[in-house]
């Protein structure tokens, strides 16, 4: 605002009040006042006014900001923000440059990222596919495969339709065709070439309905997984079952590691000789007729298992008499035992005499073991070392 100089004006007009009161005190006595100090008053006049005037607006804009005092806050914050970007912008050029750059940078490698993505998508389609052929070759040959576009069943080349499956396969193929799947699905659990070492597959009983030489085929395919899926450095997998015959081939052909039996909810370590009674039988009747062991009611069921073990190693095909045709060609029967043997092994039983003594379990069990040492001492000398 614009000031005034009151003090000059106020002496002005003090000097005409006082020449006005001596004009009242004497009215002959004139007022001398000079057009000079008249001029001089009416420009303080003028000025006065233009000051007052000029000082009015700046008042009226003043109390208009007042009454828009908000807004004039948020153009000043704006003014202040704009004034602070500025000098950022200034200050940081070089790093702002920087920043768009590495923008574009990184756009370019997320789209080749996305694409590379998309191809691998393909790719896996492709690895799936070509798994899940291998592991249905390992079972059916030709006679089933897949159709890798489609992912439906080829039978004898004619690719199956839409639930057509279900009423050509077997429920043991059906399982064999579900266990090719999920090894197949073991591409897409991994998202790079490291994920494939983190693998760990848990097989629960996968033989149900199966055929048992389809059940040798799957034992093959858990022992070759390493070469079904080439990417896996070290194979890793919990196999559960409730088939004794399978945990014989798997634990037999070293196909698992760590073999474990649930019992009483506990587990305790399997006994490979569960799943080849046989040679619990020998140890039984070794134990009789070397070892003082006292026969039981179980020593004539070991006596038949054994002597049918022997005959089917030898002689493939059991039927009709082939049982007793090897007792007869292998067991001397210039005694009882050949009878006694025969007769054991067939599960007779004679209830109009006394059941056999301990020592004709005895002889027949040494007979028995001599027979074995001669064509298989190895399996003696076992029973020999786990009999102590």
């Amino acid at each position: 605002m614009n000031s005034l100089d009151i003090e000059y004006l106020r002496r002005q007009i003090e000097l005409i009040i006082e020449s006005v009161q001596d004009k009242i005190k004497n009215i002959n006595k004139s007022i001398d006042l000079t057009d000079e100090q008249l001029q001089s008053l009416e420009k303080s006049e003028t000025l006065f006014n233009g000051v007052i005037s000029s000082n009015n607006e700046e008042i009226e804009a003043i109390n208009n900001k007042k009454d828009k005092i908000g807004e004039e806050n948020k153009s000043t914050r704006k003014e202040i923000i704009k004034c602070a970007y500025n000098h950022l912008i200034d200050e940081h050029k070089n790093n702002i440059e920087s920043v768009i750059k590495l923008r574009a940078q990184w756009k370019t490698l997320n789209d080749e990222i996305r694409k590379k993505r998309e191809q691998q998508k393909v790719s896996k389609k492709e690895k799936v596919a070509s798994t899940i052929k291998t592991v249905i070759n390992y079972f059916f040959a030709e006679k089933y495969t897949l159709d890798e576009e489609n992912f439906r069943l080829i039978f004898d080349k004619n690719t199956l339709e839409k639930d057509q499956a279900k009423n050509i396969l077997s429920e043991g193929e059906k399982n064999i065709v579900a266990f090719a799947y999920f090894i197949g699905d073991t591409h897409l659990k991994v998202e790079n070439e490291d994920d494939y070492q983190k693998i760990f597959f848990v097989i629960d009983d996968p033989i149900s309905s199966m055929d048992f030489s389809h059940v040798y085929t799957l034992c093959g395919v858990i022992r070759d997984i390493s070469k079904i899926i080439d990417k896996l450095k070290r194979e890793r997998f919990l196999i559960l079952t409730h088939n004794n015959d399978f945990m014989r081939v798997l634990a037999s052909n070293n196909i698992i590691d760590k073999k474990l039996l649930l019992k009483k909810g506990e587990l305790i370590d399997f006994n490979n000789n569960l799943t080849v009674p046989y040679i619990n039988h020998l140890m039984d009747i070794y134990e009789i007729c070397r070892k003082n062991g006292i026969p039981t009611h179980t020593t004539a069921n070991s006596i038949r298992h054994i002597i049918e073990t022997l005959t089917k190693f030898e002689k493939i095909d059991v039927t009709g008499e082939s049982i007793a045709e090897y007792i007869k060609e292998n067991i001397k029967d210039d005694t009882k035992s050949y009878t006694l043997i025969n007769d054991l092994s067939h599960g007779g039983w004679r209830t109009e005499q006394a059941p056999i003594t301990d020592e004709d379990y005895i002889e027949i069990c040494e007979t028995i073991v001599k027979h074995i040492e001669i064509k298989y001492i190895g399996q003696v000398e076992y029973c020999k070392k786990i009999c102590k």
